[in-house]
């Protein structure tokens, strides 16, 4: 058994204990971070926000203003090298700044597309000519760069694209043809990463500018949300782009997309998160105020229910999101201790912990969305009109969930990774089904559990119930592969079992950071804010066991029967947290959420 899965790398939440110091929070952001933080949301406040009918409404004048307003706050050079004129802020930083998105509006998608999908890859990958040319006007809003990937054709299945490139009989440029579909920011871009294949063979990326004979840009999409955000198609009809705008190597072209990817996702984590936040606010406030029979709803059990559990599942995703930023940052941290700070680097540490990236995006995307749609239901029948916020919040925070890989494929790919963390790095099935017993004889000898005792008496709150989760999962895992077999589970047909497996791994991995964070902050605060956040985590725990149980169940009903199956259940019971009295948790945390103005813990002041 490799020592690798007990260093803190990839898919180390489920075969090591973590020590709560080690696992970092929003709470850890130092005042640098927090002054980066607090100048984007002082430019939305103060510019954004007054100019929003113009942004839903594409002004060009006022959207290309703005932009450049947001380069002058030094928000394109936040990821770039000192070396290449950049602050080369950490990654806890970034997250922080990317934590932002939900009070810009659509500027959002126009300033963080620019800033990362489309402007990262020049700095990881762009040759010094490349930079010169193209990095320092992307980093002063000269230019605004897209990334443009997916095709009408071709949506997950991004490696195979059909627009190809031919490199012309002198060698001096590539003549590109085909279609784009879905490029963000494409109606204000100046310049685009564009993958073709060479020949129709070699996956490359290139760097076209938009004023390319041959090149069309479409009409605006009609989007179900993000109004007021550029999505348009692509057309290349012998579009000439010159041999030294290759981006990268010829044939690896899927580097500059995947690590492009991995790093959006950690982002979108980050921002859906703080959509997640801002519709609990808007919905807690809401309910504070809105008066039927003669009681504010906040009031009725119903509505603290809901209150509670948006409360729950926000706080979760935010804790999640950093969580894995922070995985990152230390990871990249002792990189550059050790003299290895190059970009390769950050790419090899986005790669390591890709599984997470996938994890942290699906459950936040899908918490921005999931408290949308309740706060249009608090709201009630206003909740369904555009007058007010949470019709836009919900139409918006809609896509999340397709953006950077749909969740679906996000799933597949974080268990397939977490496979081969546990393989060690073998696709051979002898090598995982022995990776997944090492794992279960280490368990067995107290390697991976070292419970710290009840955060709260009673509550259920406790590190071991994480534990006897992860019990569950290798459980699973193995009952999977044993029954299904490693070869068979690359089928199609079997996406089933891995979407499952998943779903328990991101539960996992939710609820012990909230346990972490919980225990970390234990004497941190008022009373009172300790409180809230032992009743969240108690929440978030017994939410997580709910939806183990649920998908441990649909496995083993398909992979045993009988008495074999009535004995499985049985340890499944065994294993997961008893049921505890939930209604008076929820009230509290419902009353607390109105008295705060629908604040979590630690952002009341």
């Amino acid at each position: 058994m490799s020592e690798k899965q007990f260093d803190g790398g990839g898919a180390a939440f489920l075969t090591r204990p973590t020590d709560p110091s080690d696992a970092v929070t929003p709470d850890d952001l130092g005042e640098e971070e927090r002054m980066l933080v607090q100048a984007v949301q002082d430019f939305a406040e103060r510019e954004v926000q007054p100019a929003m009918d113009a942004l839903v409404a594409r002004d060009p004048e006022v959207s290309r203003g703005l932009f450049r307003k947001a380069a002058e706050l030094g928000i394109f050079m936040a990821e770039v090298p000192e070396e290449d004129g950049g602050l080369d802020l950490n990654v806890l930083a970034v997250t922080g700044m990317l934590s932002t998105r939900a009070d810009l509006g659509p500027l959002g998608s126009m300033i963080l597309g620019h800033q990362g999908i489309g402007t990262l890859p020049i700095v990881f990958f762009g040759t010094p000519e490349q930079k010169d040319t193209y990095l320092r006007r992307c980093m002063e809003g000269e230019i605004l760069s897209a990334f443009a990937l997916t095709e009408p054709s071709t949506g997950s299945d991004a490696m195979n694209i059909a627009t190809r490139a031919v490199l012309e009989p002198d060698g001096g440029h590539y003549v590109l043809t085909g279609a784009k579909q879905w490029i963000t920011n494409a109606g204000w871009a100046d310049l685009f990463v564009l993958f073709a294949k060479i020949d129709g063979e070699h996956f490359t990326a290139f760097l076209v500018e938009r004023d390319s004979p041959g090149l069309t840009v479409g009409e605006p999409e009609r989007l179900l949300g993000q109004h007021g955000s550029s999505v348009c198609a692509l057309s290349l009809d012998g579009v000439r782009v010159p041999a030294r705008n290759v981006l990268g190597e010829i044939g690896k072209g899927h580097k500059v997309a995947f690590c492009t990817l991995n790093m959006g996702r950690l982002k979108l984590a980050a921002s859906s998160s703080t959509g997640a936040k801002v519709a609990l606010e808007v919905a807690s406030r809401y309910a504070a105020e809105r008066i039927q029979f003669g009681e504010p709803i906040a009031r009725f059990g119903m509505i603290q229910r809901k209150l509670a559990d948006m409360a729950a599942r926000a706080y979760a995703a935010e804790t999640l999101a950093y969580r894995t930023a922070g995985l990152v940052y230390r990871a990249l941290e002792a990189a550059k201790a050790r003299g290895a700070a190059s970009g390769e680097q950050r790419l090899e540490t986005l790669s390591e912990f890709s599984a997470e990236c996938a994890l942290a995006k699906v459950y936040a995307s899908e918490a921005y969305n999931g408290l949308a749609d309740e706060a249009v239901q608090v709201f009630g029948g206003y909740g369904f009109s555009e007058e007010y916020k949470p019709a836009r919040m919900y139409r918006d925070s809609r896509i999340s969930r397709i953006y950077e890989g749909t969740n679906e494929i996000c799933r597949l790919y974080a268990q397939r990774t977490i496979f081969k963390h546990l393989s060690e790095g073998s696709g051979e099935g002898g090598a995982l089904r022995r990776g997944i017993e090492g794992l279960m004889q280490l368990r067995a000898m107290g390697r991976l559990t070292e419970g710290k005792g009840l955060l709260r008496d009673g509550a259920g709150a406790d590190e071991s119930a994480v534990a006897d989760m992860k019990r569950i999962y290798f459980g699973l895992v193995k009952d999977v592969v044993t029954g299904i077999g490693p070869e068979a589970l690359k089928h199609p047909d079997r996406q089933q079992f891995l979407a499952s497996l998943a779903d328990v791994a991101m539960e996992i991995f939710a609820a012990e950071s909230v346990v972490l964070r919980t225990e970390k902050l234990r004497d941190r605060g008022a009373p009172t804010e300790r409180e809230a956040r032992a009743d969240l985590c108690t929440l978030v725990l017994h939410r997580s066991a709910d939806r183990v149980r649920a998908e441990a169940r649909t496995l083993l009903a398909e992979l045993h029967e009988g008495k074999e199956l009535d004995g499985r259940l049985e340890d499944l019971s065994a294993l997961l947290p008893r049921p505890i009295p939930l209604v008076e948790v929820r009230r509290r945390v419902s009353t607390r959420l109105v008295d705060v103005g629908g604040l979590l813990p630690g952002e009341s002041g």
